[in-house]
């Protein structure tokens, strides 16, 4: 998993290369994956590719320099998910155990059960990725009249809250309560 070239195809193509072309909001198409990740787990927004020809690809050389945070995040949105019928014993194992390919030598032996699991845990992650980068795409595509100024601001603003609040969590607050959006 994160370890190949992704093909972002469709309309979700288009917004990420106006994110990162014309906006100039990040720097790589895989900074927009992962922002994507984010915003798509904690609004609750899932989408699939497509709606047209054009296409963007993050490469495996940036899958690599980002493996981590992708691998985490990927964790966070799985562990999060109330979507698919999976126990929470399944939602650890996908997080933590299974693996994603087939492979004769492994210790234990890898399963198609395992590969399918991880197959459908990547495609959920990846609808949460499209979610958050179409919440990108109308944030910033709607707010063109604002400054670059006023962009950090908020930017500085929305962690700065997040921040707060985690920092605020008292022992036995519901740990979904983080992950919801204030508004």
């Amino acid at each position: 998993m994160f370890n190949g070239d992704y093909t972002i195809n469709g309309i979700h193509a288009t917004y990420i290369k106006y994110l990162v072309n014309e906006v100039k909001a990040f720097d790589r198409y895989i900074d927009v994956y992962m922002a994507g990740a984010a915003l798509g787990v904690l609004n609750d927004k899932r989408s699939k590719q497509g709606g047209s020809t054009d296409r963007a690809r993050i490469y495996a050389d940036a899958f690599t320099t980002e493996y981590v945070k992708c691998n985490e995040l990927f964790r966070v949105v799985i562990l999060n998910d109330s979507s698919k019928n999976w126990s929470e014993e399944e939602r650890i194992n996908i997080c933590f155990k299974y693996r994603d390919r087939l492979d004769e030598k492994a210790t234990p032996p890898v399963t198609e059960h395992e590969v399918e699991m991880m197959k459908d845990a990547l495609d959920l992650f990846n609808e949460y990725v499209m979610g958050g980068v179409e919440l990108l795409y109308d944030d910033f595509s709607s707010s063109a009249t604002v400054s670059v100024d006023d962009t950090v601001d908020y930017a500085y603003k929305a962690i700065f809250d997040q921040k707060i609040l985690i920092e605020s969590r008292q022992p036995g607050t519901d740990i979904n309560q983080l992950l919801q959006p204030e508004y």
